[in-house]
């Protein structure tokens, strides 16, 4: 009796292309599995984080900032401080510990350190942009208007925010992979940034001449662009988009520098 054999299926290869996005998928399964699949508020996590800080700041500088601040609710003022900088900084600060956290995924060849960056930096980015909008929907449901007349204006910071954090990921990682203690004085880094980026008040109570120091920091160009593009009545001075954009370019410039100078080893420490 012969036994018939199933027909002959050529195995299809797969493109680099297809290859990296399903590197990418997997990759973002597992960090939603990872931030949020053991709690049982999931994604409610990022809102409320950024919530919770600002009913921190209302508490503290409400009264004083609404009487000082020019030509915008406060409330508004926060959100377009609090959660693209949050995103920047998880963006940068998540990927200290990207090569340990991943170790296992990287065994597979097909599976790139810079990946894992794109897959954080992504979901990091869809998660606080969504927060964004749903805070910016429940302050027009307590009567606080925005504008979207410049809602093109409002999408560039947002995009140039995040590539930003995505050029400070890269470094992020080889710094958490190489640095040793170095990569605990990021924390304190940031906590200075967090303080000296007009995150939770207005540049304009700054007086001179620390108010043109204060103004070399990029942040504060792509933060306050943003409050102006939500509330036109909101003043501006002395900002320059294109200092960010310089900015970002620079980061990203030297961070994919250090990632082709080591990606050699970080392949080796597979």
């Amino acid at each position: 009796m012969s036994v018939q054999l199933p027909p002959y299926r050529p195995i299809k290869r797969r493109n680099g292309l297809q290859v990296m996005v399903a590197a990418f998928h997997a990759l973002l399964m597992r960090e939603l599995q990872t931030r949020f699949g053991s709690y049982r508020l999931g994604y409610l996590w990022a809102p409320l984080e950024v919530i919770l800080q600002m009913v921190i700041m209302l508490v503290i500088f409400g009264a004083v900032m609404k009487r000082t601040l020019p030509g915008m609710d406060y409330m508004l003022f926060l959100v377009a401080g609090f959660t693209p900088f949050f995103m920047m900084q998880k963006i940068a600060t998540r990927s200290l510990g990207a090569v340990s956290a991943n170790a296992g995924l990287l065994m597979y060849r097909a599976v790139k350190h810079i990946d894992i960056i794109i897959a954080r930096s992504f979901l990091e980015l869809v998660i606080y942009f969504v927060t964004f909008v749903i805070l910016l929907v429940g302050l027009a449901f307590f009567g606080i208007g925005f504008s979207l007349d410049n809602l093109h204006m409002v999408l560039l910071c947002w995009l140039a925010m995040f590539f930003f954090a995505f050029g400070l990921a890269m470094i992020m990682m080889i710094v958490g992979h190489y640095g040793g203690e170095l990569s605990k004085v990021i924390g304190i880094v940031f906590t200075i940034l967090y303080f000296t980026s007009g995150v939770i008040y207005s540049v304009h109570v700054v007086p001179e001449p620390y108010l043109s120091y204060l103004m070399y920091n990029p942040f504060i160009h792509n933060l306050e662009m943003m409050r102006h593009s939500l509330s036109p009545t909101y003043p501006i001075y002395h900002v320059d988009m294109w200092y960010f954009v310089k900015w970002t370019v620079c980061v990203n410039f030297f961070g994919l520098l250090l990632y082709k100078a080591f990606e050699n080893d970080l392949i080796r420490s597979k």
